[in-house]
């Protein structure tokens, strides 16, 4: 008898209405693996048993009678088993902890949720279909555990039928035992086989959930499962219960959400668990994450030490170039003036007398003798200097007289305050602590540790992404580097336009540090402005947000994965795809972040990158910090053609120099 409701809803349960912390169900096993080590069940590695649980599947199946079969996981054990030579009892202990394991792991999807709970108000008849060997009785307990089954949803699942959605059987057995005809049902579901071509092929309307798979940067993370223990699944699980949690944002939030989720968290919480790691060894008592690319690693590290075994005080430290460097001067030399006054100085439009001496916290007023005697009377001091001017304003620096005297005097002065506000923040101690910075050439490292050892105190412990080429040896050691040393060759160098992009996503809420000053019985940082409301309005709350989320999803458990693996290969492959290809959708939406260049007030703001113009192509102009990949994808098709031409053309000019055959490309 055909049913009279007017319509029914079928949904597929994984990665549709339910998925997992983790990237896959490879990476499960390799966590069941760790965990029966610990437990001391098996002896094999935690890799070989995953291999040989996946093994043991795809076997049963063959076996069995491939997909449309009654295997369930006991007879999957049967053959794990048969490896492995286990006892009963231990074939049910590993099944007992794998079916424990995968309930501790799953977490409902927000937008599968309310296509369920919209289907259930518009009075429609709920129905699950799931092609999985665990049986009705342990889903429904899920669905249940999750509030999303009600008494009279009906559940059919291909091991309890012996029949699957892949090859249509499942449908149709739906269908008949539910009384209901093909056009009154409507089917969601995230496989394009066998929740969208086979239900189709039965007759049923379809609605596509692919929002539940993992994306490309997840698969890449998924991809590095084995040599990071785990972690990278656990990463890759984290950002798409992370992308997940917000159903439905705009096209430009949608793309800042799914970059910040899949490529910037990724990274950054590498970075972090990094760091912990270093710190939980040395035992240090205090960890200082400089402004402004600290704000979203210190709430990245507060979230994930929660889930560690590690007890240390994370702080936000403001500080800058402007702030520091200054006050570390005790003298002036060829190299206590490189990071302040570079000889090679190539802000050529930041170049006046008033924009340097405000590096010193002086104004021109102060040194007008000493100015004129170099030729530069007050209607000099607002225009860029020359090359030449440049170099003897700053030869006067380096022999003793008024401007030595008022830089050494200020910055003794600016030294107090500065060490007054490190007082209160508890840096000025015995205790070991360390800093934390994004940048490449230690700059404040090496600043904070000069006026450390003002008091006599040692350096603190420095944690660098990396350092790049030219950065000397200092007399207070050099900090401990995460990513690449490009003074040695050592490393992940392969990174191409990763400060950059780093530079987006730690941008802080607030302006650039350009001083101290007292208030009140306090010292307060100085600020260029209280809110950077360039980059708030460009979305930067949502990126915030959004890698929050992705570590507060994470899994950390030790029994289950590594928390001290290595994520630095994964994080970059992934990096690497978004940088170099990314989608129009994604250039348009980073591309419109105001990338800041220059010293506190003296900054400018630019671009990420905008679509080249065929006057751009003509000239040949570049600009600072610009993602040309991204410029590329919001190009015209003619500009991209060109470029893919300049680069086919480039590409076999080198193959014929060395006297091989030309290579034929595709694509842009």
């Amino acid at each position: 008898m055909v049913n009279l409701m007017h319509h029914a809803s079928s949904f597929d349960i994984f990665d549709t209405i339910l998925t997992r912390q983790v990237g896959s169900p490879e990476a499960l096993f390799l966590l069941l693996g760790n965990q029966l080590k610990a437990r001391s069940l098996i002896t094999c590695t935690a890799e070989a048993f995953a291999r040989i649980r996946s093994a043991a599947e795809r076997r049963a199946f063959n076996n069995g009678g491939g997909l449309d079969s009654s295997v369930d996981l006991k007879q999957i054990y049967q053959e794990v088993g048969f490896v492995l030579h286990l006892t009963v009892e231990e074939k049910r202990k590993f099944l007992e902890a794998e079916l424990s394991l995968e309930q501790s792991l799953i977490q409902p999807i927000p937008e599968g949720v309310a296509l369920l709970d919209l289907a259930r108000e518009q009075g429609d008849r709920i129905v699950f279909l799931s092609d999985m060997y665990i049986g009705t009785e342990f889903i429904r307990q899920i669905l249940t555990r999750h509030h999303l089954v009600q008494a009279d949803d009906r559940l059919y699942v291909s091991c309890d039928y012996a029949q699957s959605k892949h090859s249509q059987k499942l449908y149709q057995t739906a269908l008949h035992q539910e009384g209901l005809t093909p056009k009154s049902v409507t089917h969601c579901g995230n496989n394009c086989w066998s929740d969208i071509k086979m239900a189709q092929r039965s007759g049923i309307k379809t609605k596509s959930f692919e929002q539940g798979n993992l994306n490309r940067y997840e698969e890449v993370l998924e991809t590095y499962l084995w040599e990071t223990e785990g972690m990278s699944s656990a990463v890759a699980g984290a950002s798409r219960l992370a992308r997940l949690s917000v159903p439905t944002l705009p096209k430009k939030d949608a793309a800042l959400q799914e970059v910040s989720a899949s490529v910037a968290a990724p990274f950054l919480i590498g970075f972090v668990l990094w760091i912990l790691k270093r710190a939980k060894k040395l035992d240090l008592k205090r960890i200082y994450f400089l402004s402004r690319d600290g704000q979203i690693l210190v709430a990245i590290a507060q979230r994930l030490i929660k889930k560690l075994d590690f007890d240390c005080e994370l702080l936000y430290l403001y500080g800058s170039r402007q702030a520091w460097i200054l006050p570390s001067l005790t003298h002036l030399s060829e190299e206590t003036l490189a990071n302040i006054f570079p000889m090679d100085n190539v802000d050529v439009n930041l170049r006046s007398v008033r924009i340097l001496l405000a590096r010193f916290q002086l104004q021109p007023e102060d040194i007008a003798p000493s100015l004129l005697s170099l030729g530069l009377p007050p209607s000099d001091w607002e225009r860029n200097l020359s090359v030449s001017e440049n170099q003897a304003l700053r030869d006067q620096f380096l022999m003793p007289g008024l401007i030595q005297d008022k830089v050494l005097a200020q910055a003794a002065e600016s030294r107090a305050t500065m060490k007054t506000y490190l007082r209160q923040c508890g840096a000025l101690s015995e205790d070991s602590v360390g800093l934390v910075d994004l940048g490449m050439g230690a700059t404040l490292f090496h600043a904070l540790s000069h006026v450390f050892s003002t008091e006599g105190l040692d350096p603190p412990h420095g944690f660098y992404l990396g350092l790049r080429q030219g950065v000397k040896d200092s007399r207070f050691g050099m900090p401990e580097i995460y990513l690449q040393d490009q003074r040695h060759d050592l490393g992940f160098l392969q990174a191409e336009g990763l400060v950059t992009m780093l530079e987006t996503f730690c941008s802080g809420d607030h302006g650039s540090v350009i001083g101290y000053q007292k208030v009140g019985d306090r010292v307060e940082p100085i600020l260029t402005e209280l809110k950077n409301q360039r980059v708030l309005d460009w979305g930067y709350d949502l990126v915030r947000e959004t890698i929050c989320e992705v570590a507060d999803r994470l899994l950390l458990d030790a029994q289950l994965i590594n928390p001290e693996a290595n994520l630095c290969a994964a994080s970059l492959a992934v990096f690497n795809l978004f940088w170099t290809q990314p989608t129009r959708q994604e250039s348009l939406a980073l591309g419109t972040f105001p990338m800041e260049d220059g010293w506190g007030k003296e900054s400018v703001s630019i671009c990420l990158a905008t679509a080249y113009q065929w006057k751009d192509v003509l000239k040949h102009s570049d600009r600072r910090h610009w993602w040309h990949h991204g410029a590329i994808a919001q190009s015209s098709i003619s500009v991209k053609w060109f470029f893919k031409a300049r680069r086919f053309v480039k590409l076999n000019l080198q193959v014929l120099s060395r006297g091989a055959r030309p290579k034929i490309e595709r694509g842009f």
